[in-house]
C-alpha cells in the first residue's frame, strides 16, 4: 500500500506491506472484541538464508489445538492439529490471498507467494494438510473461519456465513488457477463440486 504525506514544503512517499496492515487491523479489532482465540501475530522467523522461499511468511499460529475452529466442523476438520507449522503456513497464505481479493486496491504478489510456498520445505506438509481438511475449498473455509473469529482480515468484515462460504469457494478456485502452473500438487486438490453448497442442503 502506498501513502503520501504532505506538509507545507515537505512531501514524503512510503509503502507499507499489506499483510502488516492486515495484522495490525486484526490486533486492533481483537483488542476491541476479545475472543477465546489468540491473534495471529507476524514475527521475524529464522530463515535458511537471504532470499529463502520461506521468508514471505513470517508469522506464528498460536495454540488452537485439535479442536474444530467452528462449531459445526465435522469429519476431517477435527483431526487436524492447528498448532503445526504447516497450518500456520496455510493460514498465512489465505490471509495474504484475502487482501483486496476481488476488490480495487493494491494486490499482493499472489503468484510469487504461491511459487515461494511450492518451493519451501513446507510444501509437502501443506498439501497433506489441505488433503486432510477435505480439499482446497474446505481448507480455505477453515482458515477463513479462523480469520473471521480472530477479526484478522478486513476483507471478511460484515460477511454472513453464506457469504464466507461463497468467498471461500472463489478463493479456492483462484488459488487452483494460479497454482496450476506454480504449485501443481496443490492445484489437484480442488473439489469438483462445491462441497460447501452440498453441506447446506
Amino acid at each position: 500500500m502506498k501513502y503520501t504525506l504532505k506538509a507545507d514544503k515537505l512531501e514524503l512517499d512510503f509503502e507499507v506491506d499489506p499483510s502488516f496492515v492486515e495484522a495490525l487491523l486484526g490486533a486492533v479489532r481483537a483488542a476491541k472484541n476479545p475472543s477465546t482465540f489468540r491473534v495471529y501475530t507476524p514475527y521475524p522467523e529464522e530463515t535458511e538464508g537471504e532470499g529463502s522461499p520461506d521468508t514471505y511468511d513470517a508469522g506464528k499460529w498460536y495454540d488452537h489445538g485439535k479442536e474444530p475452529i467452528f462449531e459445526d466442523a465435522e469429519g476431517p476438520h477435527q483431526e487436524v492439529d492447528r498448532t503445526e507449522t504447516s497450518y500456520g503456513k496455510w493460514y498465512s497464505f489465505i490471509l495474504m490471498w484475502l487482501v483486496n481479493f476481488d476488490r480495487e486496491g493494491e494486490q499482493p504478489e499472489r503468484g510469487e507467494k504461491t511459487r515461494a510456498l511450492a518451493h519451501s520445505r513446507y510444501a509437502g506438509k501443506v498439501v497433506k494438510l489441505v488433503r486432510e481438511l477435505g480439499g482446497t475449498t474446505h481448507a480455505t473455509y477453515d482458515a477463513i473461519e479462523a480469520a473471521f473469529k480472530n477479526n484478522e482480515s478486513a476483507r471478511l468484515d460484515g460477511l454472513s456465513d453464506k457469504d464466507r462460504k461463497s468467498l471461500a469457494r472463489q478463493v479456492a478456485e483462484n488459488i487452483t488457477q494460479v497454482s496450476s502452473i506454480l504449485f501443481a500438487d496443490l492445484s489437484d486438490l480442488l473439489e469438483y463440486h462445491n462441497p460447501l453448497e452440498e453441506e447446506e442442503v
